[in-house]
């Protein structure tokens, strides 16, 4: 499966013009340091929104500053609190790569991986780690760390398939060009389906049970579409719209009640 990962840098993505083009797309939500420095990708909020309306499956990642485990689940806290009320379908991938860590060495920057994953799967959200192969080569236990979570190499080495067997996915290029963005973009391969809808259940509404004569009631959640919907229901969203008087099938909302 082919997919990238954006951040800010790409500024303002055509996602509809992108959408044809992958199947799936990593999101950076921001960056983690001490408690209280963590802060927001300026395109996160746009980013999920764009393609949550558009279907595209998404996962995030996280850059690392953290130089400390206590810190990197300060982190995580904090990534659980951003993501309140979203659902994801990837994985939540701590970005391991700069050169200000390395001064601490393999353990400990194995833990801070583990600390934040921890506090991650904790919240119910699957957790991956990224890093270069000579991150995963001499400042991480790679085998320790695929003990626990899948990985993300990033090798922008020329060959097909390289990484199969070895990593979740493969970053195999940072100048990758696709219509919809302007500029260069991050492209990946996927060899294990990750694709699998991950959320927080605390934070998502219930579909209800509840049926009036003949009929179902079903409760928006986080991540859906009308479409999304129709198909679980096996109708149709132009069905569904025009049940729920629903002019627009792009806009429905999180707790609206959906008669099927």
């Amino acid at each position: 499966m082919f997919g990238i990962d954006v951040s800010q840098f790409q500024k303002t993505i055509q996602w509809n013009v992108v959408k044809p083009q992958i199947d799936f797309a990593i999101l950076r939500l921001g960056w983690i340091g001490k408690a209280g420095s963590h802060k927001t990708d300026a395109m996160f909020e746009h980013n999920y929104t764009e393609c949550k309306r558009l279907g595209i499956p998404i996962g995030i990642y996280v850059y690392c500053y953290s130089a400390t485990p206590e810190n990197a689940a300060n982190g995580a806290q904090w990534v659980l609190e951003v993501l309140k009320g979203k659902s994801l379908e990837l994985p939540v991938f701590l970005d391991m790569e700069d050169n200000s860590l390395v001064r601490l060495g393999r353990q400990t920057l194995t833990k801070i991986c583990i600390s934040f994953g921890t506090v991650i799967e904790k919240g119910n959200f699957r957790h991956g780690v990224y890093a270069n192969a000579n991150w995963f080569r001499n400042y991480l236990d790679e085998a320790e760390l695929k003990r626990h979570y899948v990985t993300w190499i990033a090798s922008y080495t020329k060959g097909t398939d390289l990484y199969k067997g070895k990593h979740a996915m493969w970053q195999n290029s940072s100048t990758g060009r696709l219509n919809g963005i302007s500029g260069n973009v991050d492209t990946n391969r996927m060899y294990e389906n990750l694709i699998k809808l991950n959320t927080n259940p605390s934070d998502e509404p219930s579909k209800d049970s509840d049926k009036k004569e003949s009929e179902t009631i079903y409760t928006v959640k986080a991540g859906d579409t009308l479409d999304s919907i129709a198909k679980e229901f096996h109708t149709t969203y132009q069905a569904l719209a025009q049940k729920n008087h629903i002019d627009d099938p792009n806009k429905i909302f999180i707790g609206q009640k959906i008669t099927i």
